[in-house]
């Protein structure tokens, strides 16, 4: 027995030694396509040609959790159990594409019970929601099946349910924007009392998070940091409440952003320059980048030659299109209406669709109109290039 023990200790020692003293070629062999489970091997090369028949490319690294993530004991079993996934999103009508992004966001699909993942597609296609916005879902957060029902969602739509009682509106917030369900319960708790804490009326705090449900994701700092802001522009309290339900965005915009923004419309002049009265009067100009409020600026200003005060009294001009603007103006232009005495505001026309804009501002068939601005050249090359244009004013 004693011999015997002692043959298995020099043999362990050689091949302790060996791995030592052979360490590279050790690991190309553990790394090489051949994956051990538990004494068993896997072929990767199988599985990877078996995935890419079904249109399921996956990286390396990804493929090598794949197939590694449970204890198959056979590349064939191992194919079994990928393949009864696969089939299962197949027969969702989720695409390849999709299912490849799944099983690189969540490789331990392949360890969860088959049962807990339909009961999760279940959840979300049939009992909450249904299967159109589930696979709009999946594809643009394809970690979204990895959350467990019971444990994770559920306590999460149960205490929203409780606080609101509105599963309706509840409803809605989800389909708008369902990762803040990715936090914790006491996370989501602890934002919509800081947002409770300056709304104050819960049927306000629904109407906010209804209207933005990335508050439900902004951390309760930021949002703070947002009010105190606002205050030291001189807002009372009331009136950031008002700005909240207006345009809740500002509120999950990164503060820098908005400082940036708002000096820019302060150099172009805008609301007379008092920072105050440029966010009272159209907060959703927070919304949009300095360049593409430039854009528009040096558009109606150097090229299109609009006065200044028709362009300071429509600072909702800057969140349409550099296309609409040129193709508006410079039809009316063409019917010599924008120099008549009837000339509308710029605020009248911007906002109304081509079809209102030919039958009430300047009452002529939509199809004429339409004619014109496909003659028209493109605004990017009629003399004026809007990335390269300087601006005539020094300031801006």
């Amino acid at each position: 027995m004693a011999s015997w023990i002692s043959s298995i200790s020099r043999t362990t020692c050689r091949l302790f030694s060996f791995m030592t003293l052979h360490q590279p070629a050790y690991n190309r062999y553990f790394h090489s396509n051949i994956i051990l489970c538990n004494s068993r091997q896997i072929d990767i090369s199988t599985v990877k040609t078996a995935l890419q028949s079904k249109g399921i490319k996956l990286a390396e690294e990804v493929l090598k959790k794949v197939s590694s993530s449970s204890d198959y004991g056979s590349t064939d079993a191992a194919l079994k159990t990928i393949f009864e996934r696969t089939d299962y999103l197949y027969s969702l009508d989720i695409p390849p594409k999709v299912i490849s992004k799944v099983f690189t966001a969540w490789p331990l699909i392949l360890t969860t019970d088959m049962s807990e993942v339909i009961e999760r597609v279940d959840f979300w296609g049939q009992e909450l929601l249904d299967m159109n916005w589930f696979r709009a879902t999946t594809a643009k957060f394809p970690r979204f099946l990895a959350y467990d029902i019971s444990t994770n969602i559920k306590p999460k739509i149960h205490y929203l349910q409780q606080y609101f009682n509105d599963d309706v509106a509840i409803r809605q917030i989800i389909r708008k924007y369902p990762y803040f369900l990715i936090s914790r319960v006491s996370t989501i708790e602890e934002r919509i009392n800081c947002i409770s804490n300056i709304a104050q009326h819960r049927a306000d705090v629904l109407t906010l998070i209804k209207r933005q449900p990335r508050l439900l994701y902004a951390t309760s700092s930021a949002f703070i940091m947002k009010v105190i802001w606002l205050e030291n522009l001189g807002f009372d309290r009331r009136e950031v409440v008002s700005l909240l339900l207006r345009y809740p965005s500002i509120f999950v915009t990164n503060i820098l952003k908005l400082e940036e923004k708002l000096d820019w419309l302060v150099q172009a002049g805008y609301g007379d320059g008092d920072p105050r009265r440029i966010i009272w009067i159209n907060p959703p100009c927070l919304g949009y980048t300095v360049k593409s409020m430039k854009s528009k600026f040096y558009l109606l200003r150097d090229h299109l030659k609009i006065d200044l005060e028709q362009i300071h009294n429509c600072p909702s001009a800057l969140g349409y299109s550099t296309k609409r603007l040129y193709n508006r103006i410079s039809y009316l232009k063409h019917l010599n209406i924008w120099y008549s005495p009837t000339q509308p505001s710029l605020g009248s026309f911007i906002t109304k669709s081509d079809k209102d804009f030919c039958h009430l501002i300047v009452k002529r068939p939509y199809k004429e109109y339409m004619s014109f601005i496909q003659d028209l050249p493109p605004y990017a090359m009629a003399g004026w290039n809007m990335l390269n244009t300087k601006p005539t004013d020094q300031i801006l």
